[in-house]
């Protein structure tokens, strides 16, 4: 018989954006279970089957706080919203990054840990700790975009040290590719981006949108966050993006993805 226990960390697991691979291998490697074990845990949890019609236009038509401002660019959707989150929460929230963060990882087909000289900061899931900053900064995200809260993949903090970076990418994972098939089977692609910056950077630090030629300073809570798709769920390249390295001091920020369906209602 499988621990309960055992079924709610995986369940905790994907209802954050974990892929069903990458948690299969756990129960494989870490665990001990044998994979029909692990299949069976995995085919028998009280999830949603994927719809048959996802409307991607509603994503187009979220209900924006009034309190972010749009950047304007033809056919992609991109906001700031300044002092959305006050210097207190930022300063604490650094200090949780300077305790739980790890080296980041890159997207694959086989939805692994994969280090690469691509991307060289430091991340964390914020689920790994009990701060109740957590919790209430997750609703804050969600009624800025007007999104509901079961859409959100887990709270990820990120760290820049001097130097560090994150090459130009997008957040949507590429149609008719391995990849998308691992990482949507659960709640679909991604839809929204939300990004916090945690503290001020003097010299680079930039987020650079290179199809859209904007550059945008980081500032202590500013969030900006960006559709990544078009109306009819088609990704939008105009969104690919890149974390330029900060040239002496470290660079902090929150991110929160959004996909298109849930796997619990």
């Amino acid at each position: 018989m499988i621990d309960p226990s055992l079924t709610k960390i995986v369940i905790e697991g994907a209802l954050g954006g974990s892929n069903k691979k990458s948690i299969r291998s756990c129960l494989t490697d870490m665990i001990g279970m044998t994979e029909d074990q692990a299949d069976d845990l995995l085919n028998n949890l009280p999830f949603r089957k994927k719809p048959f019609f996802i409307n991607y236009l509603k994503f187009y038509n979220l209900r924006i706080t009034k309190k972010a401002k749009r950047i304007y660019y033809p056919f992609t959707q991109i906001y700031q919203y300044d002092q959305f989150l006050n210097d207190r929460e930022c300063d604490e929230l650094v200090t949780v990054a300077n305790r739980i963060t790890r080296k980041s990882s890159v997207s694959n087909p086989e939805g692994k840990t994969v280090f690469s000289e691509y991307r060289t900061s430091s991340t964390a899931d914020m689920k790994c700790t009990d701060n109740k900053i957590v919790g209430w900064i997750d609703i804050l995200i969600a009624k800025a975009l007007g999104i509901k809260e079961n859409l959100g993949e887990t709270l990820q903090i990120q760290k820049y040290c001097a130097g560090e970076y994150y090459k130009e990418h997008h957040d949507y994972f590429n149609w008719n590719t391995d990849e998308h098939k691992t990482y949507t089977e659960w709640m679909g692609q991604r839809t929204w981006t939300f990004m916090v910056y945690l503290n001020d950077v003097e010299e680079g630090g930039e987020t650079y949108f290179k199809h859209l030629g904007l550059k945008i300073k980081p500032k202590k809570g500013t969030a900006i966050f960006w559709n990544n798709l078009n109306p009819i769920g088609i990704p939008n390249k105009n969104t690919m993006h890149e974390a330029f390295p900060p040239i002496s001091e470290n660079k902090y920020v929150i991110t929160k993805w959004w996909r298109s369906w849930s796997l619990i209602d």
